[in-house]
C-alpha cells in the first residue's frame, strides 16, 4: 500500500511538519477549536480557518476513505495536466474519520464573477476569459481520458478575470476534485455531463450564444459536425436544472 493511500495516523508529527504560516490553523482545525463550517452533509463537513495567506479549508469525512483518497490524489496530479488545484497540505486521521486540508484559493468562483460581470456590464470580457482559460483546460482533462463529474462554475475559482499579471490573465483553479474519474465505458455520457454541468450552472443570460462560444473554444474553434453533441449537452443541462439538490 502506498504511503498516502491512508491519512497520517501520527497527527502530531504531520502537523509539526507543516509550514509555519498554516501550522496553528491546521492544529486548531484538528482540535475543533477554530473554524467556521461552510458546508455540511451527513458524511462530510467543510470548515474554513484563518485569515489572508494563512487561510485553510478542512474537509472532514466520516468513512468515505475512497473519496478522500481520490481527492488527495487528484489535487496533486491535475496540475500536471495544466489544471491548477488548491494546494494540498495534509491528510490526517484514520479510515473511519479523516480530515483533508488544503490552502485557500484567492478570488471567487466564476459563477460569482459571471453574476457580477452581468450586473456591471463586462459580461463579454468574462466570456472571453472562460473561452481562453477554462475551455482549453477542460478539453485537456478530457483528452487525458478523465472526466470531472462535478464540473460547475462554482467549482472553478479565479482572481478578477480583467486583471492580468505580467500580461497573463489569472489562471482558473479547479475545486472539489474528489469525483474525477478515468471511465472505462460510457465515455460520451460522462463527457456530456461535464459540459452540461457548466451550461446548467451559468446564469441564464450566458446559456445561449456565450455557451456556444465556449463549446466552440473547447472543440478548438469549430462546431462543424457537433450538432448531436450540442443537443445532448442542452438536454442534459435541462435535466440538471430540473433536478432538486439532495442537500441543497
Amino acid at each position: 500500500m502506498r504511503p498516502m493511500d491512508r491519512p497520517h495516523a501520527d497527527v502530531a508529527a504531520a502537523i509539526a511538519a507543516l509550514p509555519d504560516a498554516v501550522r496553528s490553523a491546521v492544529a486548531g482545525l484538528w482540535a475543533g477549536t477554530l473554524g467556521v463550517t461552510v458546508r455540511c452533509v451527513p458524511t462530510r463537513r467543510t470548515v474554513r480557518v484563518g485569515e489572508a495567506a494563512a487561510t485553510v479549508f478542512g474537509k472532514w469525512r466520516v468513512g468515505c476513505l475512497a473519496d478522500a483518497r481520490n481527492e488527495w490524489r487528484w489535487l496533486q496530479e491535475l496540475p500536471g495536466l495544466g489544471l491548477p488545484t488548491p494546494e494540498p497540505l495534509v491528510w490526517l486521521g484514520a479510515a473511519e474519520r479523516s480530515l483533508l486540508v488544503t490552502r485557500a484559493v484567492p478570488g471567487r468562483s466564476l459563477q460569482d464573477w459571471a453574476l457580477r460581470a452581468l450586473a456591471e456590464g463586462w459580461g463579454p470580457e468574462l466570456v472571453r476569459y472562460a473561452c481562453a482559460e477554462v475551455a482549453p483546460r477542460v478539453r485537456r482533462l478530457h483528452d487525458a481520458g478523465l472526466v470531472y463529474r462535478d464540473l460547475y462554475w462554482n467549482h472553478v475559482f479565479a482572481r478578477d478575470p480583467r486583471q492580468a499579471t505580467d500580461g497573463a490573465p489569472p489562471p482558473p483553479t479547479f475545486l472539489d476534485v474528489e469525483r474525477v474519474l478515468r471511465p472505462r465505458w460510457r465515455w460520451r455520457r460522462w463527457l456530456v455531463k461535464d459540459l452540461a454541468g457548466l451550461l446548467a450552472s451559468a446564469p441564464p443570460a450566458l446559456r445561449g450564444r456565450a455557451a456556444l462560444r465556449f463549446l466552440r473554444a473547447y472543440r478548438g474553434g469549430s462546431l462543424a459536425g457537433c450538432g448531436r453533441l450540442v443537443a445532448a449537452v442542452q438536454r442534459k443541462a435541462a435535466r440538471i436544472l430540473a433536478h432538486r439538490p439532495k442537500y441543497g
